[in-house]
């Protein structure tokens, strides 16, 4: 196959995506990271913030935790903060291969030369798109432990779903 006429708009695209890397969006809107704090949105209730320490704040209060609520808070932190940083690596890794395609169109390389490029690169996305999926699983399973352990945290413990980290998985795969 050839895949140099679609890798090259795509590692552009990832290019110019990750020019503006300091606040990510996730999870349809409701997850963002700004700074290291996440921000929980949910409609009907108010923002819930997350530091990297754990600390809790939901409508500019602080939320008094236990020690086990706040180590839950700040594996909550940390596995959105991986999955940011998992999507600069996928974008890191399509402009590499784009420039690799466009490299390999410019020095005449064979078709068989840019596909075996192209499907390396398709196999490292490939992979990194089933660890984003698995920091999904993570947040799901510490959203779960949150809702059970800190009624305070019920309202926003339906942002990742069973079915969404299923979805990704299935999505990664193919």
């Amino acid at each position: 196959m050839k895949y140099t006429r679609t890798i090259l708009p795509f590692a552009l695209c990832a290019v110019l995506a990750a020019c503006d890397v300091s606040d990510t969006t996730m999870m349809n809107g409701a997850v963002t990271l700004k700074d290291g704090m996440v921000t929980l949105h949910v409609h009907g209730a108010s923002d819930a913030i997350i530091s990297s320490t754990g600390d809790l704040q939901i409508d500019d209060k602080a939320v008094s935790l236990t020690p086990s609520q706040r180590g839950l808070l700040m594996l909550y932190n940390h596995n959105v903060q991986d999955v940011h940083a998992i999507g600069l690596e996928m974008g890191k890794t399509g402009a590499q291969m784009g420039a690799k395609a466009l490299k390999n169109a410019m020095n005449k390389k064979s078709d068989a030369q840019q596909d075996q490029d192209a499907d390396a690169g398709a196999e490292q996305l490939k992979q990194l798109g089933l660890k984003i999926c698995q920091d999904q699983a993570n947040i799901k399973t510490v959203q779960d432990q949150l809702i059970a352990e800190l009624p305070a945290f019920k309202p926003y413990g339906d942002i990742v779903s069973a079915d969404s980290v299923t979805s990704c998985q299935s999505d990664a795969k193919n």
